[in-house]
């Protein structure tokens, strides 16, 4: 479920980094299913939910802070590292210009949209067979995994028209029957560029 791919000049160092990657991960996991609370995840739970009344269960976005954890195993010991948790995305080093698909939820083979990651994290949510009016997908980009993760749940809960008006300081891109629209919030982070049909 956890894949990293990291480069530096230290390729032994680049090795035990990502080893401590992975460890970072098995452990937080491990913690999980005790049921070991995370003060960053519930006080991104409350964040939310107080800004969007949506109440997101611990193991909703976990991933997230998982993923968080694991940059920072990596963030000393490596020029850049590409890190991906559950099919969300991290991007540790320089800025640089990554093309991330916005996947179908009703057909995995087709993007919705493409958006420009640069730094930071980008997680989609979305969900099959969308309610009339309902979105089909929530993709944030954001300075963190946890963030990104917590943001596009409880999103895609709301609905686009919502999502977007609440996404003030956000980069969010929705996808319902009015198309793919976008948010593109200046304390974003992520160096995101709008986004666009595949």
């Amino acid at each position: 479920m956890f894949s990293v791919a990291a480069w530096g000049a230290d390729s032994e160092r680049v090795f035990r980094a990502m080893e401590a990657a992975h460890d970072s991960v098995d452990h937080i996991d491990s913690l999980l299913q005790r049921h070991v609370a995370f003060a960053a995840i519930d006080s991104m739970r409350r964040a939310v939910h107080q800004r969007t009344g949506v109440a997101m269960p611990v193991d909703s976005i976990a991933y997230g802070y998982a993923l968080d954890r694991a940059a920072m195993a990596l963030a000393n010991a490596v020029d850049s590292a590409l890190l991906d948790v559950g099919g969300q995305y991290y991007w540790l080093g320089r800025p640089t210009h990554r093309a991330v698909g916005i996947p179908d939820p009703d057909n995995t083979l087709r993007s919705l949209g493409v958006v420009d990651l640069q730094a930071g994290s980008v997680r989609t949510q979305g969900q099959r067979n969308a309610p009339r009016g309902g979105a089909r997908s929530v993709t944030v980009l954001a300075p963190d995994a946890l963030a990104a993760n917590a943001w596009a749940a409880a999103l895609l809960a709301l609905g686009c028209d919502r999502a977007l008006a609440l996404a003030q300081g956000m980069h969010v891109v929705c996808v319902d029957s009015a198309g793919v629209r976008s948010s593109t919030g200046a304390g974003a982070g992520a160096g995101a560029a709008p986004a666009r049909e595949p």
